[in-house]
């Protein structure tokens, strides 16, 4: 049961995964063909407003499709989870360093943005894969949410569990 509740072995399973998603082609992990295979007709109504940039290209029903637009979706929903993950997981492994829980959360947040950045320049290595200064401020905003949220309610949570240390008056 140890071993669920390593973080470094979890951190380790992400950054593996990391390396080799960005070593992948896009074209060898595209979901658009599984998702040609279902109707979303029902979704086109809410999809129809969704019209922004992304990296200079337009996403919008127009411009992508419906399948189009629910790839890259997931695609950023990815992105963030699994940035929010990490960061969350860093915060656990950084605080066994007993620092100032401030320095805990800021070394933690900045270790996941670092490998969001290596994960992009490791995309731009790898053919029909474009590194995008969007997607590390994505997994950066990703990382950040996992690092106040759950790292800080392990923080906060961890600090009132550690015994006190110095004088205690008796009674």
């Amino acid at each position: 049961m140890y071993i669920l509740k390593n973080e470094f072995i979890w951190i380790t399973l992400i950054l593996v995964g990391l390396f080799f998603s960005s070593a992948t082609p896009y074209s060898e992990q595209s979901i658009v063909s599984p998702l040609e295979r279902f109707e979303w007709g029902w979704v086109e109504p809410a999809l129809e407003n969704v019209e922004f940039e992304y990296a200079g290209s337009p996403v919008s029903l127009e411009a992508k499709g419906t399948v189009g637009i629910i790839e890259f979706l997931i695609r950023k929903t990815a992105h963030f989870t699994i940035f929010f993950i990490l960061g969350a997981l860093f915060v656990k492994a950084v605080a066994r360093a007993r620092l100032h829980p401030g320095l805990t959360l800021l070394f933690a947040w900045a270790l996941a943005t670092t490998v969001g950045v290596y994960d992009e320049f490791h995309q731009s290595l790898t053919p029909e894969r474009t590194p995008l200064v969007q997607d590390v401020v994505l997994d950066s905003i990703g990382a950040l949410c996992g690092v106040l949220l759950v790292g800080g309610l392990y923080l906060a949570t961890r600090r009132k569990r550690r015994p006190r240390s110095g004088y205690v008056m008796t009674r």
